[in-house]
């Protein structure tokens, strides 16, 4: 990176950290509801499968870089896009790699805790975050489950109807609000796209669905390949012995990229743990992953039942 250019990245950066100890003063700590990530460091190619979602966000990488070019043919870019699809999927990989690829800064608002904090205020801080990027050259405002803004679970049936409609509305009033021509770009996720209030769909609005599924049986085997090259990067060694992908993804039925990451770094935990006991471990075989996979099964179905309540 060029100096000038550096300099005007660390300029930019630190105006947005000024910008967030503000905002703190007004709201309280914004940590772990508000993330400001400065330009992601996820690439395109850090997401594995996604063959569709992935064609969808390299053109909407267009519409944040080059707003001008919808302009010359007489339309306008995307403004409001909702990544919807099961929990862990890769939907704010997706969103971060937008953000990367059109070099825009990014915030992460996690709409969960923002709602159990700021419920009466989440309108207020939706203005201030959007007013705050209007005017500036690429900015990605990511509201991570969208669904919390229905308040059911926070105050009673009543009260929670007229609290979620002050902050959809200040939201819609945010969104529409936006100069179609300015390089910012609003992301939403969702895993119940059946709790998301109706009204945030549709032009002017989210009126760009892209859906991100589970993976199939080849797009999970190249997501365990990223995962393995990002392990033996870090490690700057070998880790691994040629994998039976096929044994493996066929012992992952229902299981997202989040699960196979997860299933991955417990294997590669047990490899240390076992190193720290003065045993050799070797390099990871396919038996590792599928004895790891056959636990991790175990965990997902009790994780199932705390989430509909049977264990309650």
């Amino acid at each position: 990176m060029e100096p000038i250019t550096r300099r005007v990245e660390e300029i930019t950066l630190r105006r947005w950290e000024d910008f967030l100890s503000s905002l703190s003063k007004r709201f309280g700590p914004l940590s772990g509801k508000v993330v400001f990530e400065g330009i992601p460091d996820v690439s395109l190619r850090d997401v594995g499968g996604l063959r569709s979602a992935k064609r969808e966000v390299e053109s909407l990488v267009l519409s944040l870089r080059r707003p001008d070019l919808y302009r010359r043919w007489g339309t306008k870019p995307i403004k409001g896009v909702l990544f919807y699809g099961p929990p862990a999927t890769g939907k704010t990989l997706l969103a971060k790699a937008l953000a990367r690829e059109a070099g825009a800064i990014f915030f992460h608002l996690r709409m969960r805790g923002i709602a159990l904090k700021w419920s009466m205020e989440t309108g207020d801080l939706f203005q201030e975050l959007f007013t705050a990027i209007r005017g500036n050259e690429g900015v990605v405002l990511y509201l991570d489950e969208l669904e919390a803004l229905a308040f059911e679970r926070t105050f009673g049936p009543e009260e929670a109807r007229g609290t979620s409609r002050r902050a959809i509305n200040a939201l819609l009033e945010s969104l529409e609000g936006l100069d179609a021509h300015e390089r910012a770009m609003v992301l939403a996720s969702t895993s119940q796209p059946d709790a998301v209030d109706p009204a945030l769909i549709g032009p002017g609005r989210f009126d760009r669905l892209i859906e991100v599924p589970l993976p199939d049986g080849e797009e999970k085997q190249e997501i365990l390949e990223i995962q393995q090259r990002k392990a033996e990067a870090l490690a700057g060694r070998p880790l691994f012995k040629a994998l039976d992908y096929d044994a493996i993804t066929a012992r992952t039925a229902k299981m997202s990229g989040g699960d196979l990451h997860e299933i991955v770094q417990r294997t590669l935990e047990e490899k240390a743990r076992l190193e720290g006991s003065a045993h050799d471990p070797g390099l990871v075989e396919t038996h590792d992953l599928l004895r790891v996979i056959e636990e991790y099964r175990k965990i997902k179905e009790v994780v199932e039942k705390i989430r509909y309540g049977q264990y309650l």
